[in-house]
């Protein structure tokens, strides 16, 4: 499932791998026209600014928009209420999250009849569906250093989206800013990343990164084939 996430969301079908890469050519001379009272920021502040984005806690409603071309998936492990975490490939979804530090976390999943949440609190985590009424728990090993966190599923926040579009870079596509707009009611700059090769068919990652915290608040995916709006939005 990462593999096919990563696939779709960063590389998207492209004829060669490589060609579809989100790469960075950052130019000092490229600035965002920041509205009073934000003040300009070039893409390369930007970038290290989303990089080294730390919050203590938070809180919040998600929505991801997908419209990759794939056909609708079934929701595996849910019942009627449509809240399977497998449905996050399609459609239009929405979640609300709970951030309280890099071991407490809680994450809704809500569905047009149900419920999936995931909560985790140290070690011990749980998974309960409002489809079965049932909570089952796990025990998370211990962190190591020499084993990866695991990937998720699907890019579930703009946070997890971001890390994943900038960790893909390479000097195959340009980086620039387009301003500042409102996002979620917070000020934000927008940081756009655009393959230079032709044969890539993403046209845009566009990053509304907060103002304030530089954390993530909006990752929008545009198809270079198609103007009709994003392929792919969390936010």
């Amino acid at each position: 499932m990462a593999t096919l996430t990563r696939t779709v969301l960063l590389r998207w079908a492209a004829p060669v791998a490589a060609a579809a890469s989100v790469g960075l050519v950052a130019s000092g001379v490229l600035t965002a026209q920041a509205d009073p009272p934000l003040p300009p920021k070039t893409a390369a502040q930007l970038l290290a600014d989303v990089q080294g984005a730390r919050v203590d806690g938070l809180s919040g409603t998600i929505v991801q928009d997908s419209d990759l071309g794939l056909p609708a998936l079934p929701d595996i492990g849910s019942g009627h209420g449509g809240s399977s975490l497998t449905s996050l490939l399609t459609g239009s979804h929405t979640l609300r999250v709970w951030y309280a530090g890099d071991t407490k976390q809680r994450l809704a999943l809500l569905g047009s009849l149900g419920e999936t949440d995931v909560v985790r609190n140290g070690q011990d985590a749980w998974f309960w569906s409002s489809d079965s009424n049932s909570a089952t728990h796990y025990k998370l090993p211990p962190p190591s250093a020499h084993k990866p966190e695991p990937t998720p599923p699907s890019p579930l926040t703009p946070q997890q989206a971001a890390q994943q579009a900038l960790a893909a870079i390479d000097p195959t596509t340009s980086v620039s800013t387009d301003g500042t707009r409102p996002v979620a009611g917070r000020k934000a700059y927008e940081l756009v990343l655009a393959p230079r090769d032709s044969r890539s068919l993403i046209g845009q990652v566009r990053i509304a990164v907060d103002a304030l915290t530089s954390v993530p608040l909006r990752v929008q995916v545009f198809s270079r084939a198609s103007a009709a709006g994003p392929a792919f939005s969390v936010g």
